[in-house]
């Protein structure tokens, strides 16, 4: 028997810290995150004190229709299991855009300016055309109808207007089909066709912001047609419907070839 005291007493050290273990990792213990979308900081921080987890604040961005100093994100997600005294990192909506440096788009082709503002979060206002020998070449930057020079400070998100050349011939596009395509992807398609945004005659059925987000085109002005061409800059009225049955956008419509001028298909091609 007393060999088996050592066996005994080691097996018990490890019952007990198995036991002391469990007890020290909550093993049995989870909690479920709250949604916490659109909560300010505080009310965030008091929701997730009562169920023993804490808030990190991680990052800020700028959502327009998000107020301010809400939570915009948040990691982990609301719903999942985890153990008390987790932290959440949340993702804050800020007060204001954040200030960035006005890039330099002047000599720039179409595709290069619209690239480089994506990538720096600022958006397309417009593009007007003048008689230049470069096609679709970037001779203006504008900002508030006024130029705006690069490296001057401006905030994310702003609408810039590009000033484009229209070739020395005055040249016509083909009017793409916008049919099927959200509103979203009818700005992307027009980038590209080096056209304009007219009115949005309609939204039907549309009730909420988030309706007009899901909608798609029913019709459009001018009608599509390879034989149907207007000047670079010009501009298509379109109809929204939320009744997306049978509304369906044409094969490869976010392909850029579809809506190279003669001019540009070359510099498409780099």
């Amino acid at each position: 028997m007393p060999i088996l005291a050592p066996v005994v007493v080691a097996a018990a050290l490890l019952l007990l810290g198995w036991a002391w273990l469990r007890s020290y990792t909550r093993h049995n213990a989870v909690m479920l995150v709250p949604d916490l979308a659109g909560a300010s900081i505080a009310e965030a921080e008091a929701l997730l004190a009562k169920r023993d987890l804490s808030a990190v604040v991680i990052d800020s961005v700028f959502v327009e229709d998000r107020p301010k100093g809400s939570v915009v994100d948040q990691d982990p997600d609301a719903g999942d299991e985890v153990k008390p005294g987790r932290k959440v990192y949340l993702v804050l909506n800020a007060n204001q855009p954040k200030m960035i440096d006005m890039p330099k788009l002047v000599d720039l082709s179409k595709r290069q300016a619209l690239s480089v503002l994506e990538i720096l979060g600022l958006r397309v206002k417009e593009m007007q055309y003048r008689p230049d020998p470069c096609t679709d070449c970037v001779i203006a930057q504008l900002y508030k109808g006024r130029p705006i020079a690069p490296d001057d400070r401006i905030r994310r998100g702003e609408a810039i207007t590009l000033v484009l050349g229209a070739g020395e011939r005055g040249e016509r596009v083909p009017v793409p089909e916008l049919t099927g395509l959200t509103f979203a992807d009818v700005q992307l398609v027009l980038n590209m066709a080096s056209l304009n945004l007219g009115l949005l005659v309609e939204c039907q059925g549309c009730n909420t912001p988030a309706d007009s987000s899901f909608a798609r085109v029913r019709r459009q002005s001018p009608a599509a047609g390879a034989n149907n061409r207007i000047s670079l800059g010009s501009t298509i009225d379109i109809w929204l419907s939320i009744d997306t049955a049978g509304l369906r956008p044409a094969e490869n419509w976010n392909d850029p070839f579809r809506y190279t001028t003669p001019d540009t298909t070359e510099d498409v091609l780099e």
